[in-house]
């Protein structure tokens, strides 16, 4: 798999810090990973001559690193959809996006998070909504680690509303339910904005595509496309796309994409900087214990 070709060293670096992770699973596991600084490349790797690394698929991505970080001496990875997050509350108009939104002459690329899902149970009651459920893995170049079960809203837009405003959409109990459902009590207070997320990244509420209250578009930070509950193994990828709000580019992240296509355009976002310790503690019949490094 490893080609004779060495990746073009990245001009620029761009450091972002990552929020720790101390969560529960739905399925009673619990997750807690320390808080982390990554630095991302500017741009999707190339080859010494140019050439975009696009004819990979996902689930080759994580053997093409380790072999290529033995050989180099390097340690290169692919970020998690929570670290991915991190990166994009950089803004989409950070220039690290640019061939994301096709910028400043730029062809339009897309790239991978290291995350996929398994089908898992059936489903689960959300907010008016049914929440997918999956079993999650982390795709690493050491090797795939088995995360728990999330629970994932059905395709739409992520809102950014604050606790008035969502309260409004979805009534007290409904915050209690979210609540729930994200691992941590709504403690937003009015004017703040409620995360929807869980602290793995999957949003626990999503709204229509082009949902408006009296202001238009409601206010959303991405669109999220989810697989079915029966899916079999699916891949993430974050690109940009802005056919459901005219010449409105948004970031989607598609969380339903097949690992075993490898399309034009579609790379991954190279990151590298500190170890994080992860821990994941099963509560079955007895403690269980796995332990690893992002």
């Amino acid at each position: 798999m490893l080609p004779e070709k060495k990746l073009s060293a990245p001009q620029e670096w761009i450091e972002v810090k990552v929020p720790g992770v101390d969560a529960n699973l739905y399925n009673g596991s619990q997750i807690y990973v320390t808080e982390h600084t990554i630095q991302v490349a500017s741009r999707y790797p190339t080859y010494e001559d140019g050439e975009l690394v696009d004819d990979l698929k996902q689930s080759d991505v994580a053997k093409f690193l380790n072999e290529y970080n033995k050989s180099n001496n390097c340690a290169f990875r692919y970020p998690t959809l929570f670290e991915d997050e991190a990166i994009r509350k950089l803004g989409k108009n950070h220039a690290i996006f640019d061939e994301n939104f096709q910028r400043n002459g730029m062809p339009w690329k897309w790239g991978y998070v290291a995350d996929f899902t398994l089908p898992y149970g059936n489903g689960e009651e959300g907010i008016n909504q049914m929440l997918t459920t999956r079993k999650l893995f982390y795709r690493l170049p050491d090797g795939d680690a088995e995360i728990g079960v999330t629970t994932i809203a059905p395709s739409g837009m992520v809102p950014l509303l604050t606790r008035e405003q969502i309260k409004k959409l979805i009534g007290a109990d409904g915050l209690k339910k979210l609540g729930k459902l994200r691992g941590k009590e709504i403690y937003e207070k009015d004017n703040e904005i409620v995360d929807v997320r869980n602290a793995l990244g999957y949003p626990q509420l999503t709204l229509y595509h082009n949902q408006k209250d009296e202001n238009g578009i409601i206010s959303h930070s991405y669109h999220i496309y989810t697989p079915n509950q029966n899916s079999n193994e699916t891949v993430g990828v974050r690109y940009a796309d802005w056919y459901h709000l005219g010449e409105r580019r948004c970031f989607d992240v598609s969380l339903r994409a097949d690992p075993g296509r490898s399309l034009s355009g579609r790379s991954f976002p190279l990151v590298r900087g500190d170890v994080a310790e992860a821990k994941i503690e099963k509560k079955i019949l007895f403690l269980e214990k796995n332990e690893f490094q992002i």
